[in-house]
Parts: C-alpha cells; structure tokens; sequence
C-alpha cells in the first residue's frame, strides 16, 4: 500500500524509481505521439528554491490530513519547529532568526517531507505530467486549438497551487517546447501573465532534448564535455601508471558518456563519435599513439568493451527493474505479447510495440523489448537486480 500512496507521475527519492525512468515514461509518451504523425507541446517548470519554500505550518496541515499516528506527528513537528539561523560576518554574529519554512536538507526525512507536500500537484492538472521531485513537466498532445487551451488551463492551476501553497514559479527559467515531425512552431503560452519563451531544445535532468527527438545534440555535448576533460588528463597525468589512468578514465570521463545512456542510446553514426572517445582514452591510458596500433587491442586488454555494448546492457538492467519491480510501470510502459512460440520463446516474453518512424523504433522500449526477448528463460527470470547485471555481463561476454 505505501507504494502507492504518491501519485504515479512522481519518480523522485522512490524506491524503484529514477531520472532514468522519469525520462523514460516522458521520450516514450513523445514517441508515442510523434510516430503517429501528431505533435507535443511541452511546459518545463521551474521551481525556485522549492525545497526551501516549503512552510512547516502548511506541510504540519497536509501532514494532519494524511491521518498519521499522533505521535509520528508531533515527533516530525519537533523535527521541524525551533530551528534558527545566523549569519556570522567578520567575526560577529547576527541575532537569532526562526525559520519557518524549508525542509531540512541533509536529513533522510526531507525528500520524504518534500514529495509529501508536493504530491497533489498533478491532480490540478489534465494533461500528462512527469516529475522528478520539484522538476516538473506537463504536456500534451494537440491536435486542435481547444487542446492548447486546455495545456493553458493546466499552467493556470499550476500557477494557483503555487500561490496557495506558497510555492514559488521562476518564471524566467520556464520554458515551452513542440515536439513535432513538420511545424515545430510552438503556440504562446502564458504563466503568471508573462509569456513563456518557446525553445527548439531544453536540458531536462542532464539530458538535451530536442523538439524532434534527435540525440545529436545530446550527443555533441557529452562528447565534447568527454573530450575537453581528456584533454586535461592528457596533459596533467601522462606519466601516471596504466592502472590509475584507467581508473580515472572509468570514473572520470566514461560516466560523461554514459549518464542516462539508456534512454538516448543512439544508432550507429552517433555511437561512433561516443566511441572515439573511448578509443582515445585507451590510446591515452597506454600511452600508444601509433597510428598502426590496433585501438581494438588496446580496449581488450584493458578490459573495456564497446560502449554500446554497455548501453545495451544497461538497457536491459533498466527493464528487468521494471519488469520485476515496478507494477506500476510495467502495467503503464510494457505491452503483452501477441503470441508466445513454446519452442522459441520465454515465458516473460513482451509486446513489441509497432513503429511507423525511425526514430520510435530506435528509441527504448521498442529496441529493448527485442533484446529482453532474445535472452535465455534463465536470465530473464532473475529478479534480483544486481544477480541480473552479473548474469548479463557474463552471457553478453560470451558471444
């Protein structure tokens, strides 16, 4: 039951739950759309300071309405109250001031405190919302003008709840975004009587999306963020032993390639400018520039296999959690497949979804959903996931 208490849409500080899954559920809900010839609008929202602004006094209210035992209670309202600050200048200090209003941040309880306060916000709104503790975005599909009035409505009850709940909008970080195959003119949108400024592109939790799908830009930017590092590495720790080199390669400039890779894992063009990175810092952690030197071997016997390899199975780590652990989600993103052959297939076999573009046939579910299908029953069926990682690293070093 506790599981279910915070609203579906909400995928921060969850059990289960990730930025991964969060953008997961938003690209494949745009690729959904896109694929059959219609278009997004989308309303990325910007918080200021939310977890600061949260007042104890009206987080103490919602908490009374949650019917907690009174002790819980009056336990977390001593947690809250008689807290004061002071600010300290040139050895002297300020006098007392209460504060009355933040979670404490550093606490376990205050994530927990923050999505309580904040979990009715998407039953003021229509249209589709994802959030990612105070990242939030609505969207909608449209199709005609009454569509676009009804997403308006929505940034209007967002704009109340905010109001009402002493929240606070940054409206000059909003932004308004179209996803669409053709016009990708995105209609003015208003929050708090200003215009929303309409973008081509937005950073949504470390990851570039653009308003047609595309990953180049991702992309670009990981790898010349990858590349620019590397650049400093070469130059500052050239004569550090291969093993150090290679520990800072793994922790420093691979998890730049590799953040959220699941989700924009791109074709074969893309994956190549990804894997030239890789390539280079082998060179780089060998100290091998030959250009006769087979980078092939370099990475060999380094240990380090092709990154998109790595995506792949990060993929499928990614699905396996939600197959097995999420309800949820599986019920929300999976599809049942339409047969089951008893002499090829598994049983925990899967829908693949139908594609009619490129772009959804290469995205997420569509790709890993054939992937999950082409593994053993014996993989499959592990529902542990870090005995599923183990399973899958081995059986893909096998082939």
């Amino acid at each position: 039951t506790r599981t279910l208490f915070f609203h579906p849409a909400q995928h921060g500080f969850r059990k289960f739950y990730s930025c991964e899954t969060q953008l997961l559920t938003f690209t494949h809900d745009l690729h959904v759309v896109l694929d059959r010839g219609s278009r997004t609008d989308c309303i990325f929202l910007d918080f200021s300071k939310a977890f600061d602004k949260v007042p104890h006094v009206l987080l103490l209210h919602k908490l009374r309405n949650l019917n907690i035992d009174n002790n819980i209670l009056n336990w977390i309202e001593s947690f809250l109250t008689n807290r004061f600050q002071f600010v300290c200048a040139n050895g002297t200090n300020s006098s007392l001031s209460s504060v009355n209003s933040g979670v404490p941040q550093g606490s376990v309880l205050g994530p927990l405190l923050f999505l309580i306060y904040i979990n009715d916000l998407p039953m003021h709104v229509s249209s589709s919302i994802s959030l990612y503790a105070d990242d939030c975005v609505i969207y909608k599909e449209i199709i005609n003008d009454s569509d676009i009035s009804v997403l308006q409505t929505d940034i209007n009850n967002v704009t109340q709840w905010c109001s009402e709940w002493h929240m606070e909008l940054n409206t000059s970080k909003c932004r308004s975004m179209r996803v669409s195959r053709h016009n990708n003119t995105c209609p003015s949108y208003n929050i708090i009587n200003s215009p929303l400024l309409s973008v081509t592109s937005y950073k949504y939790l470390g990851v570039h999306l653009t308003n047609d799908l595309s990953w180049n830009l991702h992309v670009e930017y990981v790898t010349n963020s990858a590349n620019r590092l590397l650049g400093y590495l070469k130059r500052n720790l050239s004569l550090t032993p291969v093993s150090l080199k290679l520990l800072i390669y793994k922790t420093l400039v691979r998890t730049k390639l590799e953040y959220a890779a699941s989700i924009w894992d791109p074709g074969i063009t893309l994956s190549s400018a990804v894997e030239s990175i890789q390539n280079r810092s082998a060179r780089f952690i060998l100290s091998n520039y030959h250009r006769t030197s087979s980078v092939t071997s370099m990475k060999a016997s380094l240990s380090l296999p092709n990154l998109s390899l790595r995506r792949k199975i990060s993929r499928l780590c990614l699905f396996q959690k939600i197959f097995h652990s999420n309800p949820t989600l599986r019920q929300t993103l999976f599809l049942e497949p339409s047969y089951i052959s008893l002499r090829t297939n598994h049983h925990l076999k899967v829908g693949v979804p139908q594609c009619n573009t490129s772009s959804f046939n290469a995205s997420f579910l569509p790709q890993t959903s054939i992937d999950w299908n082409r593994l053993p029953a014996p993989i499959v069926s592990i529902t542990d996931a870090t005995d599923f990682k183990i399973a899958i690293t081995k059986f893909f070093d096998v082939q």
